[in-house]
């Protein structure tokens, strides 16, 4: 199959020490367990890939596409997604821990369980978000748009909400 030779080439180049993956179109490919640290997915097209449990902590993903991607339980600790696109994602139990995503498209994700804690979501869109359960601890909302988000349970502290505002429960 295509997408499981290219998958092995590029873990090869990534083994190899390469972590230039800017601007390529891997839409679709499965990527389930992958461990793509610190890799520079600036411009990709990730859009309905399977990134099940994978590592893309510290990546570089300003103005990635990863529409409709599955993210479950995936690590994207410390990354950054400024202006990314990631509209109907599934993240359930995902890591975003010191997350930037400031300008983002989140809307219609999946973030139940989530981990946020720490995450820049400045001015990004989460309309119609579920974060049932998630873990919002320190993040900044500044000027988000939440509406229609499912905040169900959420854990606030020092939580910068959209107007400014802390909150804490």
């Amino acid at each position: 199959m295509v997408s499981t030779t290219l998958r092995e080439l590029i873990q090869r180049y990534y083994q190899a020490g390469s972590r230039d993956l800017h601007g390529l179109d891997l839409q679709g490919l499965d990527w389930k367990g992958a461990h793509l640290a610190d890799v520079d997915l600036r411009r990709a097209n990730l859009s309905k890939a399977n990134l099940f449990q994978a590592d893309l902590t510290h990546i570089n993903g300003y103005q990635l596409l990863l529409a409709h991607g599955d993210l479950r339980e995936a690590s994207l600790a410390e990354a950054v997604l400024i202006e990314a696109d990631l509209r109907r994602i599934h993240g359930h139990r995902a890591t975003l821990v010191n997350a930037d995503l400031r300008k983002a498209i989140l809307a219609h994700s999946e973030l139940s369980h989530a981990n946020l804690e720490g995450a820049n979501l400045s001015h990004a869109d989460l309309s119609h978000v579920n974060f049932y359960w998630a873990n919002l601890r320190h993040a900044n909302l500044t000027g988000a748009n939440l509406t229609g988000a499912d905040l169900t349970g959420v854990k606030w502290q020092d939580t910068v909400m959209p107007d400014g505002t802390l909150r804490s429960d």
